[in-house]
């Protein structure tokens, strides 16, 4: 668990609110075997698409005989504030928040325990229901719901373990050895469906690194944080890297932690991008760091955004330098300049700089201004006599 998380997780045990007022029973025998295995069919499209994690967790209620259910985001750059829970849990959260309970939840020990050995609830940490009674909380705020008891269950997912709670009534008993057995085949199948989304995001982003065939750039895909990352060569292959510091200097790269975190929690339609130059060993190189579409990853991945890195020779370094100086070109315009002038169509610039094909298309009519030309030719034409 990284650092400073233990806060956040706090509102993972609170979505209590609007719930059901009678626990489910526990199913049996063939209902039990065709829950699982609708469980591992929606599993199944959740590794492709993240709206069936919320009909993923709805089956998890029903073999477990709850009342709802929730995976909170727990990453604190993770965009927005999307989760994946039942309808009851999610409604739950305005009440929670706005009478103030967010800030006094004593069940921070329950999701401890949980880390430890992978699940627990709320009977592993309070001694009775008669000291539950006493906790403001549960008396009156979950009792009146009758919403009293959950299971805390670590869960892998493509952005590391998280925190699944299940909400029961409020005299649920103990986790038995029977939840026990039910509880590490549900953790297995979401492990196994974590290493399909990996595997599918890798292939999409390897696919979209193809777009650069030819230019003789190489595409890094980053963490959150810069710390971790993968590069992708023309061939499709993936390399893991260490750090940040395989793709910009270190001297640099310290500098653009903050940066590449704000690129990472921005909405995808704001169209963002950051774009480097620096020399090492009299050879220029250029790296340009955009979000990657989400529709290329797993919405729960960590990898977010990715820089893609080409060594110029001088003569493209001084190319850079004139459109930059004497026409006054942003450095988004001269990416987009450099993707069409490799050939790239405006569509395809649009899908590898992750913004929209009309602002390409209003990108290339403002170039055209600064430039004085009249079409995509014979920019390509200018680009070359420089």
């Amino acid at each position: 668990m990284k650092g400073g998380q233990a806060g956040r997780w706090q509102s993972s045990f609170s979505f209590n609110g609007i719930a059901a007022l009678f626990g489910a029973s526990r199913p049996q025998g063939p209902i039990l075997n065709t829950l699982f295995q609708e469980l591992e069919d929606t599993l199944s499209r959740a590794t492709e698409d993240a709206q069936y994690w919320d009909a993923a967790l709805n089956i998890v209620v029903e073999i477990l005989g709850g009342t709802g259910a929730l995976i909170p985001a727990t990453d604190p750059f993770f965009r927005g504030t999307w989760m994946a829970g039942t309808k009851d849990m999610k409604e739950a959260l305005p009440s929670y928040i706005n009478e103030g309970w967010v800030r006094n939840d004593p069940r921070e020990p329950v999701l401890g325990l949980m880390m430890e050995r992978g699940y627990a609830c709320d009977h592993d940490v309070f001694a009775s229901r008669a000291e539950r009674d006493m906790i403001p909380i549960y008396r009156d705020y979950l009792y009146p719901l009758n919403f009293g008891v959950h299971y805390c269950i670590r869960i892998l997912t493509p952005n590391g373990y998280w925190a699944m709670t299940v909400h029961f009534d409020n005299d649920h008993p103990p986790i038995n050895a029977e939840d026990v057995a039910k509880i590490e085949r549900i953790q297995a199948m979401f492990a196994k469906a974590t290493a399909q989304a990996d595997e599918i995001a890798h292939k999409r982003i390897a696919a979209f690194a193809q777009f650069f065939k030819g230019t003789e750039s190489e595409v890094f895909v980053l963490d959150v944080d810069g710390k971790d990352c993968f590069s992708i060569n023309s061939s499709g292959k993936i390399q893991t890297r260490a750090r940040l510091g395989n793709v910009i200097p270190d001297e640099m790269s310290a500098a653009l932690g903050g940066e590449i975190r704000e690129l990472c929690s921005s909405d995808p339609g704001l169209s963002m991008s950051r774009a480097y130059q620096f020399n090492i060993a009299s050879k220029s190189s250029s790296v340009l760091i955009i979000q990657i579409p989400p529709n290329l990853r797993h919405f729960f991945m960590h990898f977010k955004v990715c820089a893609i890195r080409t060594e110029c020779s001088d003569t493209t370094a001084l190319k850079q330098s004139c459109l930059r100086e004497t026409y006054g070109l942003s450095s988004a315009e001269i990416a987009t300049v450099e993707l069409l002038v490799a050939g790239k169509t405006p569509n395809m610039i649009a899908e590898l700089l992750s913004v929209k094909a009309s602002t390409v298309r209003q990108r290339l009519k403002q170039i055209f201004e600064k430039m004085q030309v009249n079409s995509q030719v014979e920019l390509i034409g200018m680009h070359n006599r420089l």
